[in-house]
Parts: C-alpha cells; structure tokens; sequence
C-alpha cells in the first residue's frame, strides 16, 4: 500500500509540476535562498555555514509542516478522501507513501542546497557519519510526527494550507531555520525549546560542519530523541481522534 501510494502520488505531482517546473523549484528556491543569506550574514563567517545546513535539512521540515496536509485537501476536492479512508489497508500505510512523494523533492533541495554552498561559496563540510547519521534519523521522526498532528488539524479545518502557512511564520522564527536557537533572546529561546526543530538542525549542523561527535552533541540528542519517541505517538493518536471526529461529524467527504 505505501509503495502504491507512493508511486500514484509521485505521478501526480511529476504532471502537476511538470518536469521543467519540477527541475526549478528545485534549483531556484535554495539557490535563491542561499544567495540571500551570504548578503545577510556574509559568506565567510560560522552563521552563514550554519544556515547552509538548516536551509538544507529545514526542506524536510516544510514537508512535515504543508506536504500531506494540502494532499489531503486536493484528495476531498477531488471527491476521492472517504475512498483513501476506506481502503483495506492502514491509513499509515498510504500517508506514508504520500510522505515519500515529498521526501523525494525534498531531498532534491538538500542536494542543491549543499552543493551550491559548497561551490558558490566555499562552505566546507567535516561531517561525522555516525553522529550525522543519527541526528538526521532522530530529526526525521520527530517531524514524521508532526506531520501527523498537522494531518489531521487540516482534515478538521478543510484548510490545511492556510493553517500550514499560519504556523510557518512561527517556525522559522523559532525553529533555528534563518539562525540557531541559541541566539535568540531568552523568554523566545525558552518556547523554542519545547519544539524539536532547533535541536534537531543543531546537531546536523555542528555534525556536518565542526565533526561533533555523538558525546559533544548530547545536549542536542538527548531531548531530540525525546521529541523521536514522543511526536510519531502524539502524531498516531493525534490524527486517529481527529479523524474520528471528522467521522462522527460526516465531514469527511465535505470541503
């Protein structure tokens, strides 16, 4: 089922976008981006590395945030939701698939996003593998998590995108994405450590950037691990009670 989903899903998005609107975005957005920061933050210095990698890897974190949840609106417009919910399979099984479908282009960006601060700018990389490794599979399911919740927030609210582009705002500015957690004021440091966007792109960075070790990023990957444990749980019943609600209400198939 997830396979199959993924392929549809891959399909659909190839002939929305087409291949050379597919080929831009993701060459223009980081490519754009990036240029952008060496003005602000001056190419040479240790924050301009810093938001090379958080540009890279916060691709992923704008797929947990709009990916699934502007899915799901499309599948209700086109009539199709209640047949996805009635499938003989677990609804997991096909979100997953659709995660995947973005996960692809996603890392796409991470591609364009290194190589060009690497080329353009001369940004160097000294990663650690075994820390790298684990920060990044650590990051990723906390935000598989997350896209659960906001999943099933956009099946109550018919809107996903609108609430998706609400939030974003709040995210880039706490969630290190333009700079690290640990410049930001204190009473604004102290909210944005309650989520895991600031952990998680702290420790791919000083992993790609400074070859930290699994030990010297403890500080990281131990509340990172906690948000890993607790997010696809929180996402899983989350999006269970919300569809359940839906259910009850016989909204599912309305937009």
């Amino acid at each position: 089922a997830m396979i199959a989903s993924w392929r549809a899903m891959t399909s659909e998005r190839l002939y929305h976008l087409g291949l050379g609107g597919g080929l831009a975005q993701l060459l223009i957005m980081p490519i754009v981006q990036i240029s952008i920061f060496s003005i602000v933050y001056g190419a040479s210095s240790d924050l301009f590395g810093y938001v090379v990698i958080a540009q890279a890897a916060g691709a992923f974190v704008m797929t947990s945030i709009f990916h699934n949840g502007e899915i799901l609106d499309r599948e209700r417009e086109k009539g199709t939701l209640v047949s996805l919910f009635l499938a003989p399979c677990s609804r997991f099984a096909w979100l997953a698939g659709f995660i995947l479908a973005g996960l692809l282009q996603t890392t796409g960006m991470l591609v364009v996003s290194l190589t060009f601060g690497w080329l353009a700018f001369g940004v160097s990389f000294d990663p650690n593998i075994p820390a790298l490794a684990l920060s990044f599979v650590l990051f990723l399911s906390a935000l598989w998590g997350m896209g659960l919740i906001f999943s099933g927030i956009g099946l109550i609210l018919k809107r996903a995108n609108a609430f998706s582009n609400l939030v974003w705002p709040f995210i880039i500015l706490l969630g290190g994405l333009y700079f690290p957690v640990a410049e930001l004021p204190d009473g604004m440091r102290q909210i944005a450590r309650v989520l895991p966007f600031g952990y998680g792109l702290q420790a791919i960075a000083d992993s790609t950037l400074h070859h930290a070790s699994i030990g010297e990023l403890a500080s990281e990957l131990i509340p990172l691990a906690g948000f890993a444990i607790a997010m696809p749980i929180a996402g899983v019943l989350a999006f269970t009670w919300l569809e359940h609600r839906v259910r009850v209400n016989g909204e599912l198939d309305l937009f």
